[in-house]
């Protein structure tokens, strides 16, 4: 099937549902979203309910919590790259070495950054970590299996020890071999929290301590591509690869704890009518946060001279890359988050502080190892604005002081309208801008290795943003036109080449979710466009749609949820995956796309245990042999798959 007649099928079957739900179903959209930082919700009296919070739980002078989700309608998709980004290639297993299809926005947080970040879904990083908050002991245990032995185990405790103070831990275990010689990937996941608020708000904190070990054995890819296109070879395990002995490990420790305080008397809510209604002095909110990481990243080969690569710098017998990264943050943020005597926030809400990084970096150079040491100063600034209360206006600035990131800074700003009333509107309409200027990570400026070695000087990347987006009940749409320029990238040599000229990036999506009778339709479309250059090259169209029917049995004590989901984008020139640099980088002799996904699966819920069974892929019977996840990484083959959840309270 051409690219034209797929892409115009699945264009109705996703605008369908929507067209037809905006027809017979013109009513008023949901506002939480828009106002969950204007109010706060009325307090649920079910203590089985379980909701969470990040380390941004002081932002808004509010706990700014979100509801945990024990919805079946989805729960098929266990993969951490699924639920962090759906858009994404990867090297055809679960654990893998994985790269987003949407480089939007182009920018990441301030300061020193290494630069690499491919392994991100599948490790607990700090600004994730979730602190729970509960009325009874929490716990959630869950198993899931795939193909070829794949297992993960993932288990989430909470428990408060006295009052408001809560120790809780995630751990997740996964192991997949894969179906192909060296695919395998093995990663663990912990993470330790604690928290206490006093009982008036006026003090908080949060702690946390996280262990990542990520293990990926590198085949380097499979040597004939025809082996598997052709079904010559059936039995996957015969199939040759590049790399027999290769590895990537990646292990990390962090602690981190934040607190709050604030310096006058606060409402404890928008209940508070007393204080509200008194006259008093704001001395404004002190929150401070220290952070302390380590991160050691090793690339291992037993056989140093295997052919795969061009070069050999340090070692002709063993390859042993070895970079440690640890980093201690100290941040110090002031801010006047309090409520106005009409129960909402205050009309101009402003934070400032300062955040000091400490960084010391050391990688192998033969024998020994090079030290290198960074210090810097990032001064930051946000802005709430509401004049009214279908108006929010937000504001976000930051400039780096010192050392490899110098002058680097960022300005996002945010402008938010409900069109009609809170109760009775049209949607909601958000405009948004980015102008930032930010120093590639320092992994595309140095870099030894054994097989790669490069010292650069590369201009900072420049970024000139601006989107809007439109959100109604069931459809959330928008697009994004981004002017990049100095882009930097890995060429067809995998070595990193800076474009110095400005190119233009245009990304629009499309996404809903409807809900007919007992049907559940759930889609996500994606259109974007490069213009003015070929060294960034994605598929022009995405596409993934979920399709669930519930079923109530035995009075509703239990949910029976059948469904089918598809995936498809458009064919292009994927980037090929280097392991020594666990990156991707240019090439230009293979296409891979246009295919469709087929999966099917059957969840079913029965009080507090969710289950599901799937079985993916089974395309791949009348589609042929061509699901690629990169150039020489085969996709999964059709397989069952299935997994348990049990949630328990006391």
């Amino acid at each position: 099937m051409s690219t034209c007649p797929r892409i115009i099928i699945i264009l109705l079957i996703l605008l369908f549902p929507a067209i037809h739900h905006c027809l017979a179903n013109p009513g008023d959209v949901d506002t939480t979203a828009f106002s969950k930082k204007l109010k706060k919700p009325k307090a649920l009296r079910d203590s089985t309910i379980v909701s969470f919070f990040y380390n941004d739980f002081e932002k808004i002078g509010q706990l700014n919590t979100h509801a945990y989700d024990t919805a079946i309608a989805g729960f098929q998709n266990y993969d951490p790259a699924y639920k962090k980004d759906r858009f994404s290639a990867n090297l055809g297993n679960i654990g893998s070495n994985y790269k987003s299809l949407i480089p939007y926005p182009f920018m990441r947080a301030s300061g020193w950054d290494f630069g690499i970040h491919s392994f991100d879904a599948f490790m607990y990083l700090n600004d994730s970590v979730r602190y729970y908050k509960i009325f009874k002991t929490f716990t959630e245990v869950s198993y899931f299996q795939g193909s070829k032995k794949e297992n993960t185990f993932h288990a989430i405790f909470s428990r408060n020890l006295y009052r408001s103070l809560n120790l809780g831990f995630d751990f997740r275990v996964m192991n997949a071999p894969g179906a192909y010689i060296r695919q395998r990937t093995n990663d663990i996941n912990f993470t330790l929290t604690l928290q206490y608020i006093t009982k008036d708000r006026r003090y908080g904190f949060i702690a946390n301590f996280i262990f990542n070990r990520i293990l990926n054995l590198e085949n380097g890819g499979i040597t004939k591509d025809s082996l598997f296109e052709q079904s010559i070879e059936k039995n996957r395990q015969t199939i040759p690869v590049n790399l027999q002995t290769a590895q990537n490990r990646m292990k990390e420790t962090g602690f981190y704890t934040k607190h709050y305080f604030n310096l006058s008397r606060h409402a404890k809510d928008e209940k508070d009518t007393a204080f509200l209604n008194s006259h008093h002095v704001d001395l404004g909110r002190l929150s401070y946060a220290f952070y302390f990481n380590r991160q050691v990243q090793n690339y291992m080969d037993g056989i140093a001279d295997t052919g795969f690569y061009n070069h050999i710098y340090l070692d002709s017998i063993n390859t042993r890359d070895s970079i440690t990264v640890d980093r201690i943050s100290n941040e110090l943020i002031w801010s006047n988050p309090t409520f106005r005597k009409d129960k909402k926030l205050r009309l101009l809400q402003i934070e400032a502080g300062i955040r000091q990084q400490y960084i010391h970096l050391s990688f192998k150079d033969s024998a020994a190892f090079q030290h290198r040491y960074f210090i810097q100063y990032i001064p930051k600034a946000a802005l709430y604005f509401q004049p009214f209360s279908s108006l929010l206006l937000e504001a976000h600035g930051d400039y780096v002081l010192g050392d490899y990131n110098e002058g680097d800074f960022s300005l996002r700003v945010n402008l938010s309208t409900i069109l009609g009333k809170q109760d009775k509107n049209g949607g909601i309409i958000t405009l948004s801008g980015i102008y930032s200027y930010q120093q590639p990570g320092w992994y595309y400026n140095h870099y030894l290795g054994n097989n790669f070695k490069w010292d650069t000087a590369f201009n900072k990347l420049g970024l000139i943003s601006g989107g809007f987006d439109y959100r109604y009940k069931f459809l959330s749409t928008g697009f994004n036109f981004n002017r990049i320029t100095n882009f930097v990238y890995l060429d067809s040599n995998a070595l990193p080449k800076q474009f110095k000229n400005e190119f233009g990036y245009l990304y629009v999506y499309f996404n809903t979710d409807v809900h007919l009778w007992r049907f559940k339709i759930k889609s996500q479309l994606v259109y974007q466009t490069v213009q003015g250059t070929t060294v960034l090259r994605l598929p022009a169209f995405m596409g993934n749609l979920s399709v669930y029917y519930t079923q109530p049995l035995f009075k509703g004590a239990a949910l029976l949820q059948p469904g089918l989901s598809f995936y498809y984008n458009t064919m292009y020139y994927a980037d090929s995956y280097m392991p020594a640099l666990r990156s991707y980088y240019l090439q230009d002799q293979k296409q891979i796309g246009n295919y469709l996904y087929m999966d099917v699966f059957i969840n079913i819920k029965i009080q507090r245990a969710r289950f599901f069974v799937a079985y993916t892929n089974w395309g791949s019977f009348f589609e042929g042999r061509n699901y690629w996840a990169s150039p020489h990484y085969p996709n999964q083959d059709a397989t069952f798959k299935f997994g348990i959840s049990w949630r328990f309270h006391d």
